[in-house]
């Protein structure tokens, strides 16, 4: 019989997530397992990520559909592995997000949730940037 580990009993808090940046640690996007069960990647289209255009192509064959939003590009139902081996091949960072990473964005989060004058309802030391 197979000998149990507290770790290997103790079921992650937060759902897996790669963070995808470039050689100096801009965010260009993410892999992150979707509530189907299944790995998504996430693409940013905004002005930070010069390499949209690569990591799409890159990404695009991996997955079964492409969803265009505002901001983003999102491929659905990625094999995590193959699509990370493609980004790190091409150069670029793959880090797993880790706990610390999911706290400070449920803060970000919060801070978009402000009462009048910026302060934060939940964090009270988290004052809105003027």
């Amino acid at each position: 019989m197979a000998e149990h580990t507290e770790e290997k009993e103790k079921k992650d808090k937060y759902p897996e997530m790669w963070f995808i940046e470039d050689g100096m640690g801009t965010y260009l996007g993410n892999v992150a397992l979707d509530a189907t069960g299944n790995f998504s990647a996430q693409i940013g289209k905004d002005d930070n990520n010069v390499y949209f255009d690569e990591l799409f192509l890159l990404a695009r064959p991996l997955g079964s559909e492409g969803i265009e939003l505002k901001h983003s590009v999102i491929i659905a139902d990625v094999d995590k592995d193959k699509i990370l081996d493609a980004f790190t091949e091409a150069g670029f960072i793959a880090t797993r997000a880790g706990d610390e990473d999911f706290e400070e964005l449920k803060r970000e989060l919060d801070k978009l949730q402000t009462v009048k004058g910026g302060e934060s309802k939940k964090y009270k030391g988290a004052k809105k940037n003027s």
